[in-house]
């Protein structure tokens, strides 16, 4: 039998109608939306915010041309610093030493971040980025755990030129994957360890992972579950702070990269932490060679003083004996037992 002759029933039917419906676009009808109005105007100027990014930036470049042709008409320098080329030799120039100083930045965390706490942990690695390359002594920088099309992934994509940074990138690939886990030395605050020195022959790992403190321990959790080495930065060795000695990712890699540069880890510290902290030198004797040598300065310039105060109490008896001679050369009846009564007597008699 055909069933070109059978009905289909009501409800089939009426459901047919429902999904074959289409939304009236009369004036005064608005389809629902998922988002909310104030969504809506976010999403809106976020997309005026990056067609105008481009713009601001060519003007910019355009700005800075214009500076320094100003300043090479009036004979003045162009740049207060290295160039462009010469930061870029620098860089150049790590990849072909034998035992460069690695630094890992772990960013295998992105699932536990939200989106402004991302934007946040990729905006610190384009700082970890300027530090390294402005700095004297560069080292070889990694970016490991990165996901293929992950939410980092996505969040570098929106820094133009971010492909063309001097690092590795490590996608799809974790720090234990990268290296050996024998060299992996992961730093937490949590540690018992201390790191006294940097050496080449360790990779110095740091965890990409801003949270605000509401994963804590994670980095330090996760390092000794996979059986790495861990070791903290000397905060309190060397400096008395106000506040807890929790950094940012880009504190910590600052104060490494000083260190490597040949500063002390006392200068390092307090060059990097900002002043709300309210970071000081810990005063202990010997702490550190500077100390050392303040101190020696201090009770040289405490000898001087001494020596100063000495030369003026024998000025001052000095005076007082010439004074007392003169007295008592004037007045030949007097009888005491002193030196310069005696011989003012011998002169008085010669004269007679």
């Amino acid at each position: 039998m055909e069933n070109s002759g059978i009905e289909q029933p009501a409800e089939k039917k009426l459901k047919e109608d429902v999904s074959t419906v289409v939304i009236p676009s009369a004036p005064g009808f608005t389809p629902p939306t998922p988002n909310s109005k104030n969504q809506l105007k976010k999403q809106k100027k976020l997309e005026q915010q990056l067609l105008q990014r481009k713009e601001k930036r060519k003007q910019e470049k355009e700005r800075q041309k214009q500076k320094r042709r100003e300043a090479a008409e009036k004979g003045l320098p162009v740049r207060n610093g290295p160039s462009r080329k010469d930061l870029k030799r620098r860089l150049e120039k790590v990849g072909e030493q034998e035992n460069p100083l690695r630094i890992v930045i772990d960013l295998d965390c992105d699932d536990l971040m939200n989106e402004r706490d991302m934007a946040k942990c990729v905006k610190q690695c384009l700082r970890i980025y300027t530090i390294n390359r402005r700095s004297e002594c560069p080292v070889q920088l990694h970016f490991t755990g990165i996901k293929t099309e992950g939410n980092i992934h996505r969040v570098l994509k929106k820094n133009d030129g971010w492909e063309n940074w001097h690092l590795k990138y490590h996608f799809d690939e974790t720090h234990l994957e990268a290296f050996d886990n024998k060299e992996l030395i992961y730093l937490t605050s949590e540690s018992d360890t201390v790191l006294d020195s940097l050496d080449a022959q360790n990779v110095y790992v740091i965890g990409g992972l801003v949270d605000h403190n509401h994963h804590k321990n994670y980095c330090h959790d996760r390092a000794t579950k996979a059986g790495l080495r861990t070791a903290r930065l000397p905060l309190g060795e060397y400096v008395d702070m106000k506040t807890r000695a929790v950094l940012t990712t880009f504190h910590v890699f600052e104060i490494l990269v000083r260190v490597a540069e040949g500063k002390s880890w006392t200068d390092a510290i307090l060059q990097t932490i900002p002043p709300r902290k309210g970071a000081k030198p810990k005063q202990i004797a010997g702490n550190t060679a500077e100390n050392k040598e303040e101190n020696v300065n201090d009770v040289g310039n405490h000898n001087t003083a001494g020596d100063t105060e000495d030369s003026n109490q024998t000025k001052d008896t000095e005076t007082e004996n010439s004074n007392s001679d003169k007295v008592e050369s004037s007045d030949p009846n007097c009888n005491n037992a002193n030196d310069g009564q005696e011989s003012s007597k011998k002169e008085f008699i010669d004269e007679r």
